[in-house]
């Protein structure tokens, strides 16, 4: 008797730690999925490209009117600042909007367009490449492409591009080259 009763106890007790063992391995699944789902929602979140603010500057009833189109990055956002602050010397009338917003901006209605991208898997945005290749007036378009080294370019485009690194040294120089870019198209419409 005190044989069967002494495996019953070791029944029980293996029950007691197998049952606790799986609660501790519920325990373990749960937090772990938990924290699977906040990095992923922390990575979707992190990753996930914010939309640029459109603004304008000039009267829109200006002579020229000059249209950016661009991504959020702060090398971007610099580049952007100093076309804009030259351009306004020049009394055009300049909107930079989100480059997804691109395909909905009346495009032909402005003189010049900037288009501001990234090289991403040895290509362009899609959204730039998709306005470059049906844009019919390509004669107005300044494309800025930038990527790792700056060397890359986007192949058969048809418009006037420029690669570039993104390097704080550089906002400048690029700058001033777009906006020389931007006047010779005005100057010759």
């Amino acid at each position: 008797m005190k044989t069967k009763g002494l495996v019953i106890e070791l029944g029980k007790a293996t029950v007691r730690r197998l049952l606790n063992d799986r609660r501790a391995t519920d325990v373990k699944e749960r937090a772990f999925s938990s924290l699977a789902l906040v990095a992923v929602a922390l990575v979707a979140f992190g990753c996930a490209v914010r939309a640029i603010k459109t603004t304008e500057t000039g009267d829109p009833r200006a002579r020229n009117k000059v249209l950016i189109a661009t991504q959020r990055s702060e090398f971007k956002e610099a580049v952007v600042s100093r076309i804009v602050e030259d351009l306004r010397k020049d009394l055009h009338y300049v909107k930079v909007i989100d480059l997804r917003a691109l395909k909905d901006e009346p495009a032909r209605e402005y003189d010049a367009i900037v288009v501001v991208n990234t090289c991403k898997a040895w290509r362009m945005s899609r959204g730039a490449s998709s306005f470059v290749k049906s844009f019919e007036e390509k004669e107005k378009v300044v494309l800025l492409t930038t990527a790792g080294g700056g060397d890359w370019m986007p192949k058969s485009v048809g418009v006037d591009a420029i690669t570039s690194a993104s390097k704080s040294q550089k906002v400048d120089p690029l700058a001033d080259d777009i906006v020389g870019r931007v006047r010779r198209i005005l100057e010759h419409r």
